[in-house]
């Protein structure tokens, strides 16, 4: 992101009656960061202050009022608070550029590593359960097809033609091509394409004990279901199973994720079996997304970024049930 001026983050803070001097950092501000994130406390709660760079005011404002509907139908997720305006996000501009900003309950915990999507079933089960609520409230949110109605595609075919565009290579646009007429010929109805979380993966969900809440709705999007069930074994096809740089190695590790997983989920959301069985394509998909996005990295790491291509060229299988 654009380094971000104190006189624009004070004006932000103020907006919120929050004082700048009581402000701490967390995270981010760093220029492959999407925001940065402070924590602070008002009226004796601990809350959080983020300030993200955008380019579609729109896109995040519908994005923002989704999550603030997923936290009033009792979701445990970041969910907006509203500032004495009744506004769920305040934006300034430093020149061309636009930064939003919200304000949300701080969620105390951590994030789960890979040993604990391991070990911990109960863990998983809530993660299931809990992206089981956010898909059965998805499939009553007005909204469904793309975030935007100023656009007619589908939020997939707009969030692909953005990464084609990105693409560092013919080769990588035409595997992206290719990945956008396999989703183009799925089916899309309302029992399993929605508004979802599109970034539904370990190091967005905070944890403390068996409680669990996802954070982080930047990359929200109108897409298919079966993605945010996809993306909660990230962590594992990096660095346990293969899947992601190596081929599977270890495929009982993730049917024992998945089977914990899909328990929570189904308690209350059931997705067609149908959808389990195009997971290969879904990570195909999230390969090449990550790919592309992480060329900053890649174009120093030879070895990765061979391995990635490897992977890309040839695309394993995923079952799980």
């Amino acid at each position: 992101m654009k380094p971000l001026k104190n006189e624009l983050r004070d004006e932000l803070a103020n907006r919120f009656g929050l004082k700048t001097s009581e402000l701490n950092f967390l995270a981010g501000g760093r220029e492959d960061s999407d925001g940065i994130v402070f924590t602070t406390e008002k009226a004796g709660k601990k809350l959080v202050l983020k300030i993200s760079q955008a380019s579609d005011e729109e896109h995040v404002k519908n994005i923002l009022k989704f999550a603030h509907y997923l936290g009033s139908y009792g979701i445990r997720i970041s969910s907006p608070i509203k500032d004495e305006k009744g506004n769920i996000y305040e934006v300034a501009h430093d020149g061309d550029t636009l930064f939003i900003a919200t304000l949300m309950e701080f969620i105390e915990g951590t994030g789960p590593d890979v040993n604990e999507l391991q070990n911990n079933a109960k863990l998983v089960y809530e993660w299931g359960k809990l992206t089981g609520k956010m898909h059965k409230a998805a499939k009553e949110y007005p909204i469904w097809k793309n975030v935007c109605e100023s656009d007619e595609r589908f939020g997939f075919e707009a969030e692909i033609d953005s990464f084609i565009k990105m693409s560092p290579n013919d080769f990588i646009k035409g595997k992206w091509q290719e990945i956008k007429e396999k989703l183009k010929a799925l089916p899309i109805n309302r029992d399993s394409y929605g508004l979802i979380h599109n970034d539904n993966h370990q190091m967005n969900i905070i944890a403390s004990n068996h409680d669990i809440a996802v954070i982080d709705f930047d990359c929200a999007e109108c897409h298919f279901f079966v993605n945010d069930i996809l993306l909660p074994v990230q962590g594992l096809l990096f660095d346990v199973t293969g899947g992601m740089l190596n081929p599977i190695s270890k495929p009982d590790v993730l049917k024992e994720f998945y089977k914990h997983f899909l328990e929570g989920y189904r308690t209350e959301y059931e997705l067609d079996k149908f959808w389990l069985e195009q997971l290969g394509v879904f990570l195909e998909y999230r390969r090449l997304l990550l790919y592309t996005v992480l060329q900053g990295w890649l174009s120093n790491d030879k070895g990765a970024n061979e391995a990635f291509l490897h992977m890309i060229k040839n695309p394993c299988e995923l079952k799980v049930e």
